[in-house]
Parts: structure tokens; sequence; C-alpha cells
């Protein structure tokens, strides 16, 4: 009766890997979702400098400080990108530190910066 049951199973299994639902070798799925990550940080890293063109030809202040936080934020983002595909944290913990002062930044220019205390 095990025979029957291991029979069935590999009959099975043969049907699901030719339509491509069972994955046979794991080790090629792990590289293209590396490969995944690299290519978001790749398109994260552009969206970056399309927002910090923006800071630079942003025509009042409060249009180029909300630039920065966009593209800081964009930044953070593959930084993370980046740190799943290296494999690394320290990555991670620099773009964290980073955002943090970015947005205390427009905080204390939004409450002093202007000339008038809100």
């Amino acid at each position: 009766m095990n025979e029957q049951n291991t029979a069935g199973f590999a009959l099975v299994q043969k049907d699901c890997t030719m339509w491509g639902l069972i994955n046979i070798n794991p080790a090629y799925t792990t590289v293209q979702m590396i490969n995944a990550w690299f290519f978001a940080a790749l398109c994260l890293i552009f969206l970056t400098f399309c927002a910090i063109m923006r800071v630079i030809s942003g025509p009042e202040p409060e249009d180029q400080l909300i630039a920065v936080n966009a593209s800081v934020t964009i930044a953070a983002a593959a930084a993370i990108a980046l740190s799943v595909y290296w494999g690394n944290l320290f990555v991670l913990d620099m773009s964290i530190a980073i955002i943090t002062l970015c947005y205390a930044g427009t905080i204390v220019y939004l409450r002093y910066g202007k000339g008038e205390i809100a």
C-alpha cells in the first residue's frame, strides 16, 4: 500500500513541477529573490535622484523641504532593499539614523526657521 501512495505522490509531483507549481531548485529561487532586491534598490535610487532634482528646482523653500523629506524617505527604502541584498544591518541602522535627523531638522525648521513661532 505504501508503494501505491509513493507512486501516486511521485505522479502528482511530476505534474506539479511540469506546470511550475513546485520548486525543485530552491537555490535558484533564492538567487532570483536576491536579484529582485537589488533591482528594487536600483529603482529606488533612481527615484531618489528624481526627488533631488525637485530639491534643486523647487520654487519655494517649503517645496524644497518636502522634496528633501521625500528623497530621504525613498533613500531609506533603498537602504532597506540594499541591506536585505547584502545581508548587512549596518546600512539599515545608518538609514534610520539619517532619516530621524532629517525629520527632526524638518520640525525645527518649521518651528523656528521661518522667524515666527507657531
